[in-house]
């Protein structure tokens, strides 16, 4: 009954090593396909990156070409030249009303008769 029973652990003992070998491998085959499912999503974010700092930089440059045209724009002499385009002339004579004046009213000549 001694040899059987020691054929029996002999065998169990067999087992839990092959048990152990094949955990063994699947622990080390998950890890291995995290390990390059975290390297693919590392590229892809870092390629995500590379592009928005192409477009912060595109967006910059508009931005100061925008800019650049605005002030062009709000210059005295373009405002002056788009005035003339646009029928507006210059002031030759100036006439100030004082409030003492009254503009409605009529004239002294008429307002006796």
């Amino acid at each position: 009954m001694k040899r059987t029973r020691i054929e029996k652990k002999g065998k169990v003992g067999l087992n839990l090593k092959g048990l152990r070998f094949y955990v063994l491998i699947g622990v080390c085959g998950f890890l291995a396909a995290l390990s390059i499912f975290m390297t693919i999503a590392s590229a892809t974010s870092g390629a995500e990156v590379a592009n928005l700092q192409k477009k912060e930089q595109e967006l910059t440059a508009q931005q100061r070409d925008i800019e650049a045209n605005l002030v062009e724009n709000l210059s005295i002499s373009v405002l002056q030249e788009k005035s003339i385009e646009l029928g507006f002339t210059k002031i030759n004579n100036l006439v100030y009303v004082t409030g003492a004046a009254s503009v409605a009213s009529l004239p002294l000549s008429q307002a006796g008769q």
